[in-house]
Protein backbone atom coordinates (compact mmCIF):
# COMPACT_ATOMS: atom_id res chain seq x y z
CA UNK A 1 0.00 0.00 0.00
CA UNK A 2 1.73 3.80 -0.83
CA UNK A 3 0.57 5.37 1.84
CA UNK A 4 3.31 8.16 1.25
CA UNK A 5 0.56 9.19 -2.12
CA UNK A 6 -2.50 9.16 0.41
CA UNK A 7 -0.90 11.15 3.06
CA UNK A 8 0.62 13.54 0.53
CA UNK A 9 -2.93 14.58 -0.82
CA UNK A 10 -4.53 14.68 2.13
CA UNK A 11 -1.94 17.37 2.90
CA UNK A 12 -2.96 19.40 -0.07
CA UNK A 13 -6.86 18.71 1.47
CA UNK A 14 -5.65 19.94 5.10
CA UNK A 15 -4.04 23.07 3.66
CA UNK A 16 -7.24 23.91 1.33
CA UNK A 17 -9.23 23.58 4.66
CA UNK A 18 -6.71 25.79 6.61
CA UNK A 19 -6.96 28.41 4.18
CA UNK A 20 -10.43 28.37 3.84
CA UNK A 21 -10.23 28.74 7.71
CA UNK A 22 -7.63 30.61 9.09
CA UNK A 23 -8.60 30.35 12.42
CA UNK A 24 -7.51 26.79 12.57
CA UNK A 25 -3.94 27.84 11.41
CA UNK A 26 -1.46 28.15 14.69
CA UNK A 27 -3.78 25.72 16.94
CA UNK A 28 -4.24 22.11 18.14
CA UNK A 29 -6.65 20.68 15.79
CA UNK A 30 -6.11 17.29 17.15
CA UNK A 31 -9.56 17.04 19.60
CA UNK A 32 -11.89 17.77 16.76
CA UNK A 33 -10.21 15.31 14.44
CA UNK A 34 -10.03 12.38 16.77
CA UNK A 35 -13.71 13.28 17.88
CA UNK A 36 -14.66 13.57 13.44
CA UNK A 37 -13.21 10.42 13.07
CA UNK A 38 -14.87 8.87 15.98
CA UNK A 39 -18.28 10.21 14.08
CA UNK A 40 -17.16 8.54 10.66
CA UNK A 41 -16.68 5.33 12.01
CA UNK A 42 -20.20 5.69 13.88
CA UNK A 43 -21.48 6.22 10.39
CA UNK A 44 -19.37 3.52 8.59
CA UNK A 45 -20.93 0.97 11.57
CA UNK A 46 -24.43 2.50 10.50
CA UNK A 47 -23.90 1.54 6.98
CA UNK A 48 -22.70 -1.89 7.94
CA UNK A 49 -25.47 -2.74 10.22
CA UNK A 50 -23.97 -5.90 11.46
CA UNK A 51 -24.73 -4.61 15.38
CA UNK A 52 -28.49 -3.84 15.05
CA UNK A 53 -29.74 -7.19 16.50
CA UNK A 54 -33.14 -5.88 16.79
CA UNK A 55 -33.56 -5.12 13.17
CA UNK A 56 -34.34 -8.05 10.64
CA UNK A 57 -32.22 -5.80 8.07
CA UNK A 58 -28.92 -6.53 8.89
CA UNK A 59 -27.40 -6.31 5.01
CA UNK A 60 -24.54 -3.80 4.44
CA UNK A 61 -25.18 -1.24 2.09
CA UNK A 62 -22.80 -1.62 -0.35
CA UNK A 63 -25.11 -0.43 -2.84
CA UNK A 64 -26.89 3.22 -3.70
CA UNK A 65 -28.07 4.30 -6.83
CA UNK A 66 -29.10 8.26 -6.95
CA UNK A 67 -29.93 10.60 -10.13
CA UNK A 68 -26.94 12.23 -11.03
CA UNK A 69 -26.46 16.37 -8.93
CA UNK A 70 -25.27 18.04 -12.34
CA UNK A 71 -27.87 16.35 -14.69
CA UNK A 72 -30.86 17.26 -12.23
CA UNK A 73 -29.88 20.44 -12.10
CA UNK A 74 -30.02 20.67 -15.68
CA UNK A 75 -33.54 19.07 -15.54
CA UNK A 76 -32.11 15.54 -17.05
CA UNK A 77 -33.02 12.09 -15.86
CA UNK A 78 -33.49 8.53 -17.20
CA UNK A 79 -37.09 8.94 -18.13
CA UNK A 80 -36.26 12.58 -20.12
CA UNK A 81 -32.52 12.51 -21.67
CA UNK A 82 -31.00 15.40 -23.07
CA UNK A 83 -31.48 16.39 -27.01
CA UNK A 84 -29.03 17.73 -29.21
CA UNK A 85 -30.10 19.26 -32.59
CA UNK A 86 -27.47 17.24 -34.20
CA UNK A 87 -27.58 14.05 -32.60
CA UNK A 88 -30.75 13.74 -31.58
CA UNK A 89 -32.59 12.33 -28.12
CA UNK A 90 -29.84 10.33 -25.88
CA UNK A 91 -30.11 6.75 -25.55
CA UNK A 92 -28.34 5.31 -22.40
CA UNK A 93 -26.65 3.28 -24.98
CA UNK A 94 -24.52 6.30 -26.33
CA UNK A 95 -21.84 7.71 -24.99
CA UNK A 96 -22.35 11.21 -26.59
CA UNK A 97 -23.33 13.00 -24.22
CA UNK A 98 -20.89 13.07 -20.92
CA UNK A 99 -21.22 14.34 -17.57
CA UNK A 100 -18.13 14.41 -15.10
CA UNK A 101 -20.41 13.29 -12.27
CA UNK A 102 -22.29 10.29 -13.90
CA UNK A 103 -19.85 9.49 -17.30
CA UNK A 104 -23.47 10.13 -19.35
CA UNK A 105 -25.70 7.42 -17.98
CA UNK A 106 -27.47 9.99 -15.51
CA UNK A 107 -27.47 8.15 -12.28
CA UNK A 108 -24.55 7.63 -9.89
CA UNK A 109 -23.76 4.32 -8.17
CA UNK A 110 -22.51 4.27 -4.76
CA UNK A 111 -21.17 2.65 -2.18
CA UNK A 112 -22.09 3.82 0.89
CA UNK A 113 -20.20 1.56 3.20
CA UNK A 114 -17.14 2.31 1.53
CA UNK A 115 -17.68 5.93 1.45
CA UNK A 116 -17.73 6.01 5.17
CA UNK A 117 -14.88 3.93 5.45
CA UNK A 118 -12.88 6.06 3.18
CA UNK A 119 -14.01 9.07 5.06
CA UNK A 120 -12.47 8.08 8.31
CA UNK A 121 -9.41 7.29 6.22
CA UNK A 122 -9.51 10.88 5.50
CA UNK A 123 -9.64 11.80 8.79
CA UNK A 124 -6.87 9.15 9.74
CA UNK A 125 -4.72 10.66 7.26
CA UNK A 126 -5.19 14.21 8.59
CA UNK A 127 -3.95 12.93 12.40
CA UNK A 128 -0.94 11.83 11.60
CA UNK A 129 0.23 14.94 9.52
CA UNK A 130 -0.44 16.31 12.77
CA UNK A 131 1.97 14.53 14.68
CA UNK A 132 5.53 14.39 14.63
CA UNK A 133 6.32 11.26 12.79
CA UNK A 134 8.20 10.29 9.51
CA UNK A 135 5.27 9.06 6.63
CA UNK A 136 7.57 7.11 5.08
CA UNK A 137 8.71 5.41 8.30
CA UNK A 138 5.07 4.10 9.11
CA UNK A 139 5.40 0.88 10.30
CA UNK A 140 2.14 -1.13 10.05
CA UNK A 141 2.48 -4.30 11.70
CA UNK A 142 0.22 -7.13 11.17
CA UNK A 143 0.37 -8.94 15.09
CA UNK A 144 -3.51 -8.56 15.37
CA UNK A 145 -5.68 -10.89 16.21
CA UNK A 146 -7.59 -11.24 12.74
CA UNK A 147 -10.16 -13.90 14.42
CA UNK A 148 -12.69 -11.01 15.52
CA UNK A 149 -15.74 -10.56 14.06
CA UNK A 150 -16.80 -7.42 12.27
CA UNK A 151 -18.81 -6.15 15.60
CA UNK A 152 -15.34 -6.81 17.85
CA UNK A 153 -13.18 -4.98 14.87
CA UNK A 154 -14.74 -2.24 15.57
CA UNK A 155 -14.71 -2.30 18.92
CA UNK A 156 -11.48 -2.49 18.85
CA UNK A 157 -10.53 0.85 16.18
CA UNK A 158 -12.98 2.61 18.56
CA UNK A 159 -10.93 1.50 21.70
CA UNK A 160 -7.71 2.13 19.80
CA UNK A 161 -8.70 5.81 19.18
CA UNK A 162 -9.55 6.28 22.57
CA UNK A 163 -5.97 5.20 23.72
CA UNK A 164 -4.57 7.34 21.08
CA UNK A 165 -6.38 10.46 22.29
CA UNK A 166 -5.20 9.41 25.99
CA UNK A 167 -1.71 9.30 25.12
CA UNK A 168 -2.41 12.54 22.83
CA UNK A 169 -3.47 14.38 26.11
CA UNK A 170 -0.77 12.93 28.33
CA UNK A 171 1.83 14.00 25.53
CA UNK A 172 3.45 11.10 25.34
CA UNK A 173 5.13 11.53 22.02
CA UNK A 174 6.94 8.29 21.58
CA UNK A 175 3.25 6.28 22.92
CA UNK A 176 1.38 8.17 20.80
CA UNK A 177 3.00 7.08 17.79
CA UNK A 178 2.90 3.65 18.48
CA UNK A 179 -0.90 3.95 19.08
CA UNK A 180 -1.48 5.89 16.24
CA UNK A 181 0.33 3.01 14.17
CA UNK A 182 -2.13 0.31 16.08
CA UNK A 183 -4.89 2.07 14.96
CA UNK A 184 -4.23 2.17 11.56
CA UNK A 185 -3.38 -1.03 11.83
CA UNK A 186 -7.02 -1.87 13.25
CA UNK A 187 -8.19 0.04 10.99
CA UNK A 188 -7.17 -1.79 7.63
CA UNK A 189 -7.97 -5.19 9.27
CA UNK A 190 -11.39 -3.79 9.47
CA UNK A 191 -11.60 -2.78 5.95
CA UNK A 192 -10.31 -6.44 4.94
CA UNK A 193 -13.41 -7.67 7.41
CA UNK A 194 -15.32 -5.22 5.31
CA UNK A 195 -14.52 -7.05 2.21
CA UNK A 196 -12.73 -4.35 0.35
CA UNK A 197 -8.74 -4.88 -1.24
CA UNK A 198 -6.48 -1.94 -0.65
CA UNK A 199 -6.70 -0.92 -4.32
CA UNK A 200 -10.82 -0.48 -3.74
CA UNK A 201 -9.99 1.60 -0.95
CA UNK A 202 -7.50 3.47 -2.44
CA UNK A 203 -9.65 4.33 -5.25
CA UNK A 204 -12.43 5.18 -3.40
CA UNK A 205 -10.43 7.93 -1.48
CA UNK A 206 -9.20 9.47 -4.54
CA UNK A 207 -12.96 10.09 -5.64
CA UNK A 208 -13.96 11.31 -1.96
CA UNK A 209 -10.80 13.33 -2.19
CA UNK A 210 -11.87 14.85 -4.93
CA UNK A 211 -15.18 15.85 -4.16
CA UNK A 212 -14.06 17.38 -0.74
CA UNK A 213 -12.08 19.47 -2.94
CA UNK A 214 -14.68 20.28 -5.08
CA UNK A 215 -16.97 20.88 -1.40
CA UNK A 216 -14.18 23.97 -0.29
CA UNK A 217 -14.69 25.28 -4.13
CA UNK A 218 -18.12 25.46 -3.46
CA UNK A 219 -17.98 26.88 0.24
CA UNK A 220 -19.45 23.65 1.80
Amino acid sequence: MNLTKLFDMQRVLDQRIMDKHPELKDQNNLEWKVLALQVELGECANEHRVFKKWSNDQEPRTFKRINCPDCKKKGYYRGNPPKDEQKGIHGLGNHWYFCDTCAGYLVVDKNPLLEEYVDCLHFILSIGLDLPLRRENLMLSNRFNKKRDVTQQFNDVFLSIGDLQVNIRLKKSAATLDQYEDMFMQFIILGEKLGFTWEQIEQAYFEKNKINHTRQEQGY
